[in-house]
């Protein structure tokens, strides 16, 4: 990351939001670093990260189990419903 002045991003800008685009940069003042610019598109994708938006839900486990738990009494395959109340007694609400 490129590490430059707060005097330096005051003057120049318009190069600074040029150079945001290939990488965020931080500010200084009086060589302590007090801030990161970054693009929008950086921005946005970090708060998609935060959020969770970007993780994928995985159900693959739920299917396993389910297709493990068949109840063959009845011949009827158990639905996620059963699997979160099969975790409800194991592990409590």
């Amino acid at each position: 990351m490129t590490t430059i002045a707060a005097t330096e991003a005051k003057n120049k800008f318009g190069e600074l939001l040029e150079a945001i685009h290939r990488d965020p940069v931080e500010i200084s003042k009086k060589g302590r670093p007090v801030a990161v610019v970054l693009s929008i598109e950086d921005y946005e994708k970090m708060k998609r990260q935060i959020s969770g938006e970007d993780k994928k839900t995985d159900f693959s486990g739920i299917r396993a189990w389910i297709k493990e738990h068949r109840n063959v009494r009845t011949g009827k395959a158990l639905d996620e419903k059963d699997y979160y109340q099969h975790l409800d007694q194991k592990y409590g609400s």
